[in-house]
């Protein structure tokens, strides 16, 4: 297929579509959700309130292997969309519903804000047309300041060599975790019931003007409904069920991560309005994304990116020196480069020739809901999605008659886990009194002790994967990169397991961090 000068690459299912009939009817759902990110989880756990029998389908071996871990984090204000569009209303919605999201599901939520910055008077007229594109759109808490109160709500700009003159403040601006978000919902939702089948690929969706069964590589669950958000392939499982009203072609964005050594000294998110700022943003990024500036993630580290390119092939995370030049762009900071990165990454976004987001049922398949072009700013309008797609879905049950009922025994809170590395002296030497794993630690770079570890493993969503641990715990995201801590690391998933350790991948199926030697 050619989207855009572009071939775009489209797997082949019919192997894994033949395998699943051969093993036949494995389940009953009410309902089965393709795809574990952010969107997917974020689903799962709305459903999850009524009772219903839910079923998550993800190809990857784990919650939050796409998208949803390879983006910067940000939760937009929502300045940046374009008004009108169905990412405008829902990155509004979905900013002021991220505070109930945080204290119900205890990830790390940084409220920081943004500020756009200006110093020299030519600059000005750039700088009104963010806040008039704020004020249009409705963000909440926006203002155009001074330079002198700029200063006030940030001091260390004080420490420029020539303060600012003017500057736009967006106080909702926030930071997360993204895949520490993705791994609570999901979490949360198995935990109210919501089945998760991890390393399984949805093959084909039967169909007779309604959906009847997904065919995965694993079986055949006969269900009612699909919720397709499977990201980049949510158009080939449109395509499974008769839908072939939309095309996702893939977006790459490449980001940089920094060591803590070299910490962002802002705490406010900042924007400087000058002639390389509006170079780069007229001539480098792709006109129809916003690509990335620079921020400080929740744990401190500076991070630089995304870019925004497109690609032919939706399994491309590699980072290429394009990519990378675009991200070291964007730093704000003398004696910040390259030398500093600790770890490149991209991520894969799926946009859609409209360049706004799908959420709808399906005009061809009753029972189909699409929610597909879901990019940036897809993380900030998460929660408002998960809200859309839950009255779609409530909406197709009252026409088709079905009653849906809430469960009494619904739990949207989800226990905090131990964070040693944050606890006072006091607490720490209580916490190993009682248990002598949070003394042994792991990760020195990061501080993660063996309770962490194993706190992550006794989860919900059982993390199996050297990779799958790095994103619960953050064991292996210091300077070295995991290269001091890997091999604890594998001991402790292969004693969980009870597998010998060259059995234990990195990530996905087979990438095993050691070969078992033949005798």
């Amino acid at each position: 297929m050619t989207v855009r000068n572009l071939d775009i690459f489209r797997p082949d299912y019919e192997e894994g579509r033949k395998r699943g009939m051969e093993k036949g009817m494995i389940r009953n759902a009410d309902v089965v959700i393709v795809g574990a990110g952010v969107i997917g989880c974020g689903i799962a756990r709305e459903l999850a309130k009524y009772d219903l029998n839910i079923v998550v389908v993800e190809k990857g071996e784990d919650v939050s292997v796409g998208a949803s871990k390879a983006n910067n984090g940000n939760i937009h204000p929502g300045h940046a969309v374009k008004k009108g569009t169905l990412k405008h209303k829902l990155n509004i919605l979905g900013n002021r519903m991220y505070d109930r999201w945080a204290k119900e599901l205890q990830f790390e939520f940084q409220r920081n804000g943004l500020m756009y910055i200006a110093w020299e008077e030519e600059y000005l007229p750039a700088l009104k047309k963010r806040y008039d594109a704020a004020v249009e759109n409705g963000v909440d808490g926006a203002r155009y300041i001074s330079g002198e109160e700029a200063m006030t709500i940030e001091p260390e700009l004080k420490k420029l060599k020539t303060p600012p003159i003017a500057a736009v403040w967006l106080p909702s601006l926030a930071h997360v975790e993204p895949y520490e978000v993705t791994i609570a919902l999901a979490e949360n939702a198995a935990e109210n019931h919501v089945e998760f089948m991890l390393n399984t690929r949805v093959c084909d969706i039967i169909h007779e003007k309604r959906v009847k069964a997904v065919v995965t590589s694993d079986g055949v669950i006969k269900t009612r409904y699909v919720i397709n958000a499977a990201g980049v392939y949510a158009d080939d499982i449109s395509r499974m069920a008769g839908d072939i009203s939309f095309t996702i072609h893939p977006r790459k964005g490449t980001i940089v991560l920094l060591d803590k050594a070299k910490p962002y000294p802002y705490k406010p998110q900042l924007g400087f309005v000058s002639s390389s700022l509006e170079e780069r943003m007229a001539h480098v990024k792709n006109k129809e994304s916003k690509g990335g500036g620079c921020c400080r993630t929740p744990e401190g580290n500076y991070l630089l990116g995304p870019s925004a390119r497109e690609v032919w092939d939706k399994e491309d995370t590699s980072c290429d020196r394009e990519g990378i030049d675009y991200a070291l762009s964007c730093c704000q900071h003398e004696g910040v480069g390259e030398k500093d990165v600790i770890r490149s990454f991209a991520g894969v976004r799926a946009a859609d020739f409209k360049e706004d987001f799908i959420i709808e049922r399906s005009e061809v398949t009753d029972g189909l809901i699409n929610v597909a072009g879901i990019q940036s700013p897809g993380l900030s309008a998460a929660p408002a999605i998960a809200k859309m797609v839950e009255d779609i879905f409530l909406k197709e049950m009252k026409r088709e008659g079905r009653e849906c009922r809430r469960r009494e025994d619904y739990q949207p809170h989800r226990k905090k886990r131990i964070v040693f590395r944050k606890l006072s002296l006091e607490e720490k030497n209580e916490l190993i009194k009682k248990n002598p794993d949070y003394g042994q630690i792991v990760c020195r770079g990061e501080s993660i002790t063996k309770g962490e570890i194993l706190d992550a493993i006794d989860s919900p969503i059982v993390p199996k994967s050297v990779d799958a641990i790095k994103r619960r715990t953050r064991a292996g995201m210091g300077r070295c990169q995991g290269g001091f801590c890997l091999p604890v690391v594998l001991g402790i998933l292969a004693e969980a397991q009870k597998k010998d350790l060259s059995e234990i991948n990195f990530s996905e199926e087979g990438t095993n961090v050691l070969r078992k030697i033949k005798e």
